[in-house]
């Protein structure tokens, strides 16, 4: 009788969720440039990278405050696809995009 053997929990997880705050971080990144080149004096401009920026810096926050529950899902091999949040950060893509089509108007 030898001791259990351990449970080999990969690395796709923590990919994952890296790959996950890459993308955040691009977003935000994105805002920046755009909150860079707004035209002086348009506050109007300004509504949709400030909701953009608050969705995406909440989402990562929660992708990193939620990582270690997601970790030991994943090696319970009963993780959930994380949604919500891919959903959020396309909604703020599009957000992000239709803010600098108004710019133009």
């Amino acid at each position: 009788m030898g001791a259990p053997e351990p449970t080999d929990t990969g690395l796709q997880p923590e990919r994952t969720s890296l790959a996950f705050v890459r993308t955040s971080v691009s977003i935000l990144g994105l805002v920046v440039a755009c909150l860079r080149w707004l035209p002086p004096g348009n506050a109007t401009a300004l509504v949709g990278p400030a909701i953009v920026g608050t969705l995406v810096a909440g989402v990562t926050v929660h992708e990193h405050r939620s990582r270690t529950l997601r970790m030991a899902r994943f090696a319970a091999e009963s993780a959930t696809p994380a949604i919500g949040a891919g959903a959020l950060l396309a909604v703020s893509v599009v957000l992000l995009s239709l803010s600098g089509l108004w710019i133009l108007v």
